[in-house]
């Protein structure tokens, strides 16, 4: 593969595409990996950065359709790994974290295709490849927290690192030693995007879901193994605690929850979440299962009362009983059949709460960023 590949396919999506079907989907992500890290130490015109931009979107969806746990970030600190028996997880994501930012400054190197000029951009797509965004963001974080004294950072990157609440020693290896400039470049590359891709529905494994209502909690993330096990996080704005992370099984398409941790705050409930996943994916051989039509016509379903296995049905057709009346005609002969528009509303849906309920003032929480990591259901 060569600069002619720009000549070959219209988008870089279109050549992924094309990989994909010669030689299956995980050997895409590999050989297109190695097509954006040859690139990096290239000079390269518009069209060409149009291109990587296209194929790296394309990988990332792809990629991201399926939890992996070696990009999966550990979320506590070492006293509350040791607290929860999983001391074994936290020393594996810290030797990650460093991992991380020797892979960041070695990217930063490699994209220095002459004296002077770097494909920061190229080079940052390389590294969330490998990493994902998540440890890759909170590794930026973590230096850019370091460095709020530094007049070479930006006060946006610096604003942007603050959101984040680090665990304690989780990153106290991942030093970058690139010079702040390019961090800085770096960083705002990562953050442009994290934010076009929308890559906030990724930042928890799983599948964004709503309608099914456990103990007054709906269910609004949740992942499931082919072990029959899984995981979920419901909400109730009204509950005693907001926020419940739940285990559960799974048997002929229906759910048992149990062992459910309940808080008020959104970070904690998150964090218990990942750790599950992680704890229950780094332990057995399983794979992550789900319903492709459902997730199909979530995404498409113009009506999300019919997620019935058929896209875009509607319900069943009113009956019309004005026999061809224009509303002014039954204002005028039979007011008393128009709804009372002074009488109670009808009740929301639930859905329709959840959304009263997230736009409604709340003191913020300490890591603005995880409200984005449940998933487009929570950001209503």
């Amino acid at each position: 593969m060569n600069n002619e590949t720009t000549g070959k396919y219209e988008t870089g999506a279109d050549f992924f595409n094309s990989v994909s079907a010669s030689h299956g989907t995980e050997e895409a992500l590999v050989l297109c990996g190695r097509y954006l890290e040859t690139q990096i130490k290239l000079e390269q015109p518009d069209d060409e950065k149009q291109f990587c931009r296209e194929l790296f979107a394309a990988m990332y969806e792809k990629a991201a359709e399926r939890t992996d746990p070696a990009k999966l970030v550990y979320p506590y600190d070492f006293q509350k790994a040791d607290d929860r028996i999983e001391t074994s997880y936290f020393h594996d994501s810290h030797k990650t974290n460093a991992a991380c930012a020797s892979a960041i400054d070695k990217a930063v190197t490699d994209s220095c295709y002459k004296t002077n000029f770097y494909n920061l951009e190229l080079a940052a797509m390389k590294v969330v490849h490998d990493f994902g965004f998540n440890r890759v963001n909170l590794v930026l974080a973590h230096n850019l927290q370091k460095g709020q004294h530094d007049g070479r950072y930006s006060q946006a990157n610096k604003s942007w690192a603050n959101d984040f609440t680090l665990p304690d020693r989780a990153y106290s290896e991942s030093h970058l030693r690139s010079h702040p400039i390019m961090i800085e470049d770096f960083t705002k590359y990562t953050r442009k995007m994290y934010e076009d891709l929308g890559a906030e529905r990724f930042a928890l494994p799983g599948r964004p879901e709503n309608g099914e209502v456990v103990q007054g909690y709906e269910i609004v993330r949740a992942i499931s193994f082919d072990d029959e096990r899984g995981f979920a996080i419901g909400m109730n704005p009204n509950g005693a605690a907001e926020f419940v992370s739940w285990q559960f099984t799974e048997e002929n398409g229906k759910r048992d929850y149990y062992w459910g941790s309940y808080t008020d705050d959104l970070q904690s409930v998150a964090d218990n979440y990942a750790a599950r996943v992680l704890v229950h994916m780094s332990d057995r051989d399983v794979k992550e299962v789900y319903n492709h039509l459902a997730s199909a016509e979530m995404s498409k379903e113009q009506n999300y009362n019919m997620i019935d296995g058929v896209l875009n049905n509607e319900g069943p057709a009113k009956a019309d009983l004005t026999d061809g009346q224009t509303h002014a005609e039954i204002l005028e002969l039979a007011p008393e059949t128009l709804p009372d528009t002074d009488a109670p509303a009808e009740k929301p849906s639930v859905l329709e709460q959840l959304r009263e309920a997230r736009e409604a003032p709340k003191p913020p929480t300490k890591n603005k960023a995880v409200r984005e990591h449940i998933g487009p259901e929570l950001e209503l």
